[in-house]
């Protein structure tokens, strides 16, 4: 077999699925997100300190019947790539699983593309509030129309927010990232009054004395998550698992030393940057006839070579 992996000679039978393409959503390298689709439950990899903190979370809500006099704020801190939006939507979906247990519901707002990470951050917050209540009332999810014809007026639509819904329902809230270190989480961690959970990222740290100030803003403290780097053999995990549900012999597997030579080589690599390699390099690999035995470091270069040539070749 060969060692070159080329965007030519296709094969003439059938083309294999991209194991690194994430199913069922509009764009194959989104995050993972089981609240639209159930089956990415069983494509999750213990990478980036994210069982640890999913674990936290899971602790966090145990007995989550306090919801109903008490909200919550769940922060999610660490760099871009890392898997945060991924994580944040395994808590929401856990969530909404583990009210049913205590005899409430959970219904999921996504509002997460409602506002710009630039724009200033009153604006942000009228976005969300206008977004969350709509979506809400079209849900037809009211009790009492109060809040929702205060969509104009944050505070005034999250103080009466809970007077509005049932008294078994608890609203999950996935909100835009943060840009702001602070002010923005400090919102709405006393925006989260009973009957609601909002869940925030933000790609900054929280040093001590920030997150002193977070403690104290609202009725409970925020549930703190951190996810960071991939560890040595991270990236080759994830890899395995990918590859785990391929029939043997239809598409090679990775070498795992490539991948750690990789994820040494360069430094504070991402979760979300090996996807996105090994979803482009697979992409090529699964519409060769002649496949390599397993994909090297050698292939990993000659990959990332290709992409600067054609950049050259096609400027932007």
């Amino acid at each position: 077999m060969t060692g070159v992996i080329s965007r030519r000679h296709e094969p003439a039978e059938k083309v294999p699925t991209n194991p690194f393409a994430v199913p069922g959503l509009m764009r194959d390298v989104d995050p993972l997100n089981p609240v639209r689709n159930d089956g990415h439950l069983s494509l999750y990899v213990p990478v980036d300190n994210t069982e640890t903190a999913f674990a936290r979370c899971r602790e966090e809500f145990r007995d989550a019947s306090y919801l109903v006099d008490t909200g919550r704020l769940v922060v999610v801190t660490g760099d871009r790539g890392c898997g945060k939006t991924a994580l944040i939507n395994r808590c929401a979906y856990w969530l909404r699983e583990q009210l049913s247990t205590v005899g409430l519901r959970g219904e999921i707002v996504d509002v997460t593309r409602q506002a710009r990470e630039n724009e200033p951050m009153a604006e942000r917050r009228a976005k969300v509030c206008r977004a969350l209540v709509d979506t809400v009332f079209q849900r037809q999810l009211f009790t009492s129309e109060l809040a929702h014809q205060m969509r104009e007026q944050p505070d005034d639509a999250y103080f009466n927010l809970a007077s509005c819904l049932p008294t078994d329902l608890v609203l999950i809230v996935l909100l835009p990232r943060s840009a702001d270190l602070t002010e923005e989480l400090v919102t709405y961690a006393t925006d989260a009054r009973a009957q609601i959970v909002f869940f925030g990222e933000t790609s900054y740290q929280l040093p001590d004395e920030r997150r002193q100030r977070l403690d104290h803003a609202g009725h409970a403290p925020p549930v703190y998550l951190e996810v960071g780097g991939l560890r040595e053999h991270d990236a080759a995990r994830f890899a395995e698992q990918r590859l785990g549900a391929v029939p043997d012999g239809e598409l090679p597997r990775v070498d795992p030393k490539a991948l750690d030579d990789y994820t040494t080589f360069r430094r504070h690599v991402s979760i979300g940057e090996v996807q996105r390699l090994l979803y482009g390099m697979y992409e090529k690999l699964r519409v060769q006839a002649d496949r390599p035995d397993e994909v090297t470091y050698q292939h990993i270069s000659q990959h990332f070579l290709s992409i600067a040539v054609s950049l050259l070749e096609n400027p932007r």
